[in-house]
């Protein structure tokens, strides 16, 4: 390589400010008038009036005229995004997602080339998704736990197939030809040669770089392009997908919890301005009803009815508060413990059943 880390390192000082968080808008706009994010839009607009960029775009689709090339860089003109210019080169069977990824930087003499690959998983679900009473309750528990799941031992429920993409730069025999004529025109038109992945992944420990906050981002985030994930993770790090389960397969002792949840959040959603029009929420839970989430819960919808500002709530204002007022004596001599008692079950029952109240002011449920 041309550059040490360290001299790699000083360029990026160059082009992004020190110690600048931008998550918050004042930290935003602290970062854009510094002189190194002037440095690097005048470096972006330069880049977009470079000649040499679609000359070279053009000799890769005469080389290849059946292979689409697609310039990810028209956006450079205006001083947004990226440290580099990018294009995608399709594969023969890109139906099956084969395609590479080139990226040339304009802030250091280098540039990488990488494709994507798939990574097949087989695993025991660890979590799960309900709906119920029209609520979508997310478990972090096992479907096949018999407490929540009466069929817990149903084949479906055993394991969970899924696949994952990652960034690859180690390229396969029949992407070689093409990578090795597009690299030697890349090299002879910019005077560039390839980025290690080592040298590449090493942190930056103090720039913030598009959503990367300070500490996250690497060389490739600051020369090249934000927003890939560089380093795949360690396979206990990948994330199993749950499974969805009918509830019409949950234990007796479950269903009492969810139907109190989805009675107390229903109410809720109803009477908060930014839910209406749109779906909105889901609720977690471990299969536990807990006094003091049914507690916070209700303090909101207290401070939500005084007054309704929904037009469900300004309709079903009467009805909202007698369902409360019913609810609070069953919360107040419950202690708390186990499954919901029976009456605040029966509870939720009604009031499911009556839902939705009938919109119509002065309308009865």
């Amino acid at each position: 390589m041309k550059h040490s880390v360290r001299d790699l390192l000083d360029v990026v000082y160059r082009y992004y400010p020190r110690g600048i968080d931008g998550i918050e808008q004042a930290d935003i706009q602290r970062y854009k008038e510094t002189e190194e994010y002037g440095r690097l839009v005048a470096a972006r607009r330069r880049a977009g009036a470079d000649e040499r960029w679609p000359a070279l775009l053009r000799r890769i689709e005469e080389r290849f005229p059946d292979r689409p090339v697609m310039n990810d860089s028209l956006h450079l003109p205006t001083g947004s995004l990226d440290a580099c210019y990018s294009f995608s080169f399709s594969l023969p069977d890109a139906a099956n997602g084969r395609t590479l990824w080139f990226k040339i930087s304009f802030l250091a003499p280098y540039y990488i080339v990488y494709s994507y690959r798939l990574v097949h998983f087989v695993r025991q679900p660890d979590r799960f998704r309900v709906v119920f009473g029209g609520v979508n309750f997310f478990i972090p528990r096992s479907p096949r736990d018999p407490e929540l799941v009466s069929n817990s031992d149903e084949e479906r429920l055993m394991s969970v197939t899924f696949n994952e993409s990652y960034i690859d730069f180690e390229l396969s025999a029949d992407e070689l030809p093409y990578t090795e004529w597009i690299a030697r025109d890349i090299e002879a038109t910019f005077g560039c040669e390839r980025m290690p992945p080592e040298v590449g992944v090493v942190l930056v420990p103090d720039v913030t770089v598009n959503l990367r906050t300070v500490g996250e981002a690497r060389l490739y985030d600051c020369l090249f392009t934000a927003g890939n994930e560089w380093v795949p993770p360690s396979p206990r790090e990948v994330r199993t997908p749950g499974v969805e389960v009918d509830a019409s397969n949950l234990t007796g002792r479950f269903v009492a919890v969810l139907k109190v949840l989805a009675a107390l959040y229903k109410t809720l959603w109803s009477l908060m301005p930014e839910a209406q029009g749109a779906f909105f929420g889901g609720v977690t839970t471990d299969g536990v009803l807990r006094k003091e989430e049914v507690l916070r819960v209700l303090a909101e919808i207290r401070g939500l009815m005084d007054p309704p500002k929904t037009p469900r709530g300004i309709a079903s204002k009467r009805e909202l508060e007698g369902a409360i007022r019913e609810l609070e004596p069953l919360i107040a001599s419950w202690d708390g413990e186990g499954e919901p008692p029976a009456a605040m079950v029966a509870w939720a029952s009604r009031f499911l059943a009556s839902w939705p109240f009938d919109p119509r002011p002065g309308a009865s449920s």
